[in-house]
């Protein structure tokens, strides 16, 4: 059974998520006045990911008399992507159909591709990136005070599933509070490797991380699938538990993705447990599938509604 959140032992956890998240993040990322000031700068740079420059973070106010007419989204990314990639690119979507960027959030919890094409192999699911997302979810609920939509892709679906979830983190053991669920309006996962990643070989889908010889498969925090059915510490976590994720869950896949696959284990890797609905496309690939389903995830949000 999945346990409300507790305001009393989560205290701490919540001043460290607004300390870290809603900063005076100007040009680069998080713009706007924010609502805590005098963070040490060492903390800034982390949230606001200033390293990166204009691709580190997004999201926040101009000025104070802004109001929001959208519930706030939380944008999360896959595996070798930035928050200034992909997700910049759905919120400039977004805006087109009347979202504004007060209501348009995205934090980036690794550091990108960094010209590797091969940086993938290096990603897990690690309590570091977990913890990240789940400040941004708690900081922009605070920052907002409104119940919030959360789109998130690729790896960033299990990711912000268990930043959603709460609990002790597998690989540190670190409590991270108890589940955000009731700030959550709707879910969507895009494109999630919730139950591994598969290849197709001569047709037939086998576990792409059988073996846990890269980081991206290791059987603790990566998306190991080994022998039927093993998952990894980290997705069992996951998946043992559902609707967790929000008050309306979806998800959106696609048959031909040639990154995460279709079928793992004779499960369909990208459903979520407890899902109230999902969109399935016969041939899209992986990227595709996320930029080609915005209108979708839009009525998913507004209406709770598959089209």
């Amino acid at each position: 059974m999945v346990r409300p959140f507790d305001r009393n032992t989560s205290m701490q956890t919540v001043a460290l998520n607004v300390s870290a998240f809603i900063l005076r993040c100007r040009r680069h990322s998080m713009s706007g006045d924010g609502i805590v000031g005098g963070v040490h700068s060492q903390t800034a740079s982390r949230s606001c990911r200033r390293d990166l420059g204009s691709k580190g973070s997004f999201g926040g106010k101009t000025s104070r008399d802004e109001r929001l007419r959208n519930q706030p989204i939380v944008f999360v990314h896959g595996v070798s992507d930035t928050a200034g990639e992909k997700m910049q690119q759905a919120a400039r979507w977004f805006k087109s159909m009347g979202y504004k960027s007060h209501e348009l959030y995205s934090t980036t919890y690794f550091n990108g591709a960094q010209g590797n094409p091969l940086k993938w192999v290096e990603y897990g699911m690690r309590c570091e990136y977990v913890k990240q997302v789940r400040a941004l979810i708690v900081a922009t609920r605070l920052y907002t005070g409104r119940a919030l939509d959360v789109i998130a892709f690729s790896l960033g679906v299990p990711v912000s599933r268990k930043a959603i979830l709460g609990g002790r983190c597998v690989d540190t053991g670190e409590y991270l509070g108890g589940p955000l669920t009731k700030f959550i309006d709707t879910f969507v996962g895009v494109a999630g490797p919730n139950h591994g990643i598969s290849l197709q070989v001569g047709g037939v889908a086998i576990p792409g991380c059988m073996f846990s010889v890269i980081p991206v498969c290791n059987q603790v925090t990566g998306l190991y699938s080994g022998f039927c059915p093993n998952e990894s510490e980290f997705l069992q976590d996951i998946n043992k538990q559902s609707g967790y994720e929000g008050r309306h869950i979806f998800s959106i896949h696609s048959k031909k993705d040639q990154i995460v696959g279709h079928l793992v284990c004779q499960k369909i890797t990208s459903q979520i447990p407890g899902q109230m609905g999902e969109k399935v496309f016969e041939d899209l690939n992986h990227d595709d599938t996320f930029h080609n389903s915005h209108s979708i995830q839009l009525e998913m949000i507004r209406n709770h509604v598959v089209v």
